[in-house]
């Protein structure tokens, strides 16, 4: 197990360096703006699905039922039923593809609804009362942004005006108020918060991607021309900018919890305002976001959604090469995505302006499933494993597939489904998605290199030693796939708590991302990095279930987790933003971790060797956490000098911290370097 663990987690280790290589210059380019948050969201939903399917959502229902047919009925009956799996789900996903496209604005509406107006008030006259009060929530915001049509703006002079602009400070709430509105504090006028972020900003102008001139883009006038100088009569005129679009800029650490209003109506009658289209009269709309984050994602996640197709099909060839113990070529097909995405980036993206860095970007998605897809199917060829296109036969097995299939998605991809339900609520705040992504991108190195890893080696054993009744050694393979997991993951843990502003300024700080969003994808980065060894626990359990073809009972349990990551979400998304969202991934894993421990208490038997073990690696993880915070004191200012000397004094760190685990789990008789070597001999 350890030789084949070793060659999986190798080429995850080659791919996730080049993924970090990647997220560099996608955070250089695109930042945490709109380009940002547009293109991670259309990444997210196909990608979502790509790491269900790599972790082994579909593989937990395909793999043993292939495994089962290779030793009952022979390779040749095995490749038929192989065969007429992978037809059916090619003919099932063309449908989906071609259904999924026409509908994703729909799709998106439910996946990011944060993106959508949060206000919409008509202008016409004939909508009912002269005047409209509004209140829009802006706790955490870095923008409010007022829009009316481009097209209708010349036509509405004189229809409306904006009037009693202001923000409302929240006082701090107690910890289970956030469903309530919360007290309401003192009141600001627009002129007074305008003024206060163009002090912070020394009213500099900020780069706009959609602009090929930031010149262009002060929205509003500087508050040392407007102080207090805008009459209610021209108000409209100051809000509303000649291209239909206002963007409100908020101080840093603001208190603001509401932007309130009134939009008076003036009475201008209907047959003159500029209609739409559709012969609607136009709206104020009010977003806590860009207004153009929607539609781009929309745009965005019609070219990425291909890549779901080819991702379901590389699944089940990664399958198929798995349980004939060939390795190499489904773990190494990642990497493809990775050397597509930084041609694209390297090539074409680097100077571009608008959003053509993000349909760049959209488009190497698409290819890059291609081109993996096309790497496992020559894979299966050359090595004699014919996967033909047939007419699909929906016999009894590949009833059983589906039916086996269903629960196995929902309890094997549970991380990422926890992680879907945390960016729709993250879409309500401006950033939060762009600094969860950059953060799961770190936690998952040390996840891909071992977690995932194991999953995948251990399905294929741990079937072959149930088919076979040998339930000790399942039971042995599993308590050694534990002790690996933790062995490495509880350090990488403690390091991303000590040491995770660091970490993410080295990698992400550059262009577009600034130090608030390393601080800020830093503090997500810690809720994330508590529940690390629960994701790892979590791949190494699952088999125990998959291998003998009970993707039920995971289900239920996966369900009951993301109930409870639903509920801690809301609970900490009100008083700590998006690293509530964090912590309440790693409480559902941890609780996932309970429930599948205590449905395998017949076939697990943790001893006390193993808690001896346990209590060893934690007290090993502990030692080296303290002295690399230690270090940390010392060489800490060397993060705010140049690249090369931050750099420098990452690698210090990182590098006393894996000498120090060492030195501390070869004394403590953890392992030991004969031990190691044993373990690799044995496969």
């Amino acid at each position: 197990m350890l030789r084949a663990l070793m060659q999986v987690s190798g080429f995850t280790a080659i791919s996730r360096v080049l993924g970090f290589l990647r997220d560099i210059l996608i955070a250089r380019y695109l930042g945490s703006g709109l380009l940002g948050d547009a293109f991670f969201s259309a990444f997210r939903f196909p990608n979502l699905f790509r790491r269900i399917f790599g972790e082994g959502a579909f593989n937990a229902a395909f793999v043993p039922m292939f495994g089962r047919r290779l030793e009952k009925d022979g390779e040749e009956e095995a490749m038929k039923f192989a065969s007429n799996a992978f037809s059916t789900l090619l003919v099932v996903l063309i449908a989906l593809t071609i259904v999924a496209i026409p509908c994703m604005k729909w799709i998106m509406g439910a996946v990011v609804p944060g993106f959508k107006a949060k206000v919409e008030m008509p202008i016409s006259s004939a909508a009912g009362e002269a005047s409209e009060r509004f209140s829009v929530r802006v706790d955490g915001m870095r923008d409010v942004y007022l829009t009316v049509p481009e097209q209708s703006v010349d036509g509405l002079d004189g229809a409306y005006t904006l009037t009693n602009l202001h923000f409302v400070e929240e006082k701090q709430r107690e910890f289970l108020q956030f469903f309530g509105t919360g007290e309401r504090g003192s009141v600001a006028s627009l002129q007074e918060v305008t003024a206060e972020y163009t002090a912070q900003e020394q009213i500099r102008a900020e780069k706009d991607h959609r602009e090929p001139n930031p010149a262009t883009q002060h929205l509003l006038p500087n508050a040392a021309e407007a102080s207090g100088a805008a009459t209610e009569a021209d108000q409209s005129r100051w809000v509303i900018g000649g291209n239909g679009q206002a963007r409100i800029r908020l101080p840093k650490g603001h208190d603001y919890g509401w932007f309130e209003g009134e939009l008076v109506r003036s009475g201008v009658p209907d047959s003159v305002l500029p209609m739409d289209a559709n012969g609607r009269a136009p709206e104020l709309q009010i977003y806590r976001n860009h207004p153009d984050t929607f539609d781009l994602t929309v745009r965005l996640s019609q070219i990425t959604f291909c890549y779901l197709l080819f991702m379901a099909l590389v699944a089940h060839l990664s399958g198929t090469l798995n349980t004939f113990k060939i390795f190499g070529a489904p773990a190494a097909a990642p990497i493809l995505l990775n050397l597509v995405f930084l041609v694209g980036l390297g090539v074409f993206v680097a100077g571009m302006k608008s959003e053509l860095p993000a349909h760049v970007l959209a488009w190497c998605v698409a290819v890059a499933g291609l081109l993996q897809f096309m790497m496992l199917y020559g894979a299966c060829r050359k090595n004699g494993y014919h996967i033909r296109v047939q007419k699909p036969v929906f016999d009894g097995s590949i009833k059983k597939l589906v039916l086996l299939m269903g629960p196995g998605i929902l309890a094997a991809g549970i991380q990422q489904i926890n992680l879907l339900v945390g960016g729709v609520i993250a879409s309500f705040k401006a950033g939060a998605i762009s600094w969860l992504y950059y953060s799961d991108r770190v936690y998952q190195l040390p996840l891909g290199m071992i977690g995932i890893a194991l999953g995948v080696v251990l399905l294929p054993e741990v079937t072959r030693l149930v088919r076979r009744d040998d339930m000790q050694g399942a039971s042995d393979s599993m308590m050694r796939g534990m002790e690996l997991g933790l062995i490495i993951t509880l350090p990488a843990a403690v390091a991303m708590m000590v040491i995770p502003v660091p970490l993410i300024s080295v990698l992400f700080q550059r262009g577009e991302f600034t130090a608030e969003d390393a601080r800020q994808t830093g503090m997500a980065l810690q809720g994330f990095a508590l529940g690390l060894p629960g994701y790892v626990l979590i791949k190494v359990l699952q088999p125990g279930y998959f291998a003998r073809e009970n993707t039920r009972a995971p289900m239920i349990m996966a369900g009951i987790t993301v109930a409870v990551n639903i509920v801690v979400s809301l609970l900490l998304f009100g008083p700590f933003g998006h690293v509530g969202i964090a912590i309440a991934t790693t409480v559902s894993a941890w609780v996932n971790v309970v429930l599948l421990s205590r449905g395998l208490r017949g076939l697990l038997h943790p001893g006390k060797a193993f808690m001896g073990k346990l209590l060893r690696i934690i007290a090993a993880s502990a030692g080296m956490g303290a002295l690399v915070w230690l270090a940390y004191q010392a060489v800490g200012s060397w993060f705010d000098e140049a690249f090369i000397q931050q750099c420098i004094a990452l690698a210090l760190l990182i590098g006393l911290g894996i000498c120090t685990y060492a030195m501390m789990i070869l004394a403590m008789k953890v392992t030991s370097v004969a031990e190691l070597k044993a373990g690799f001999r044995r496969g």
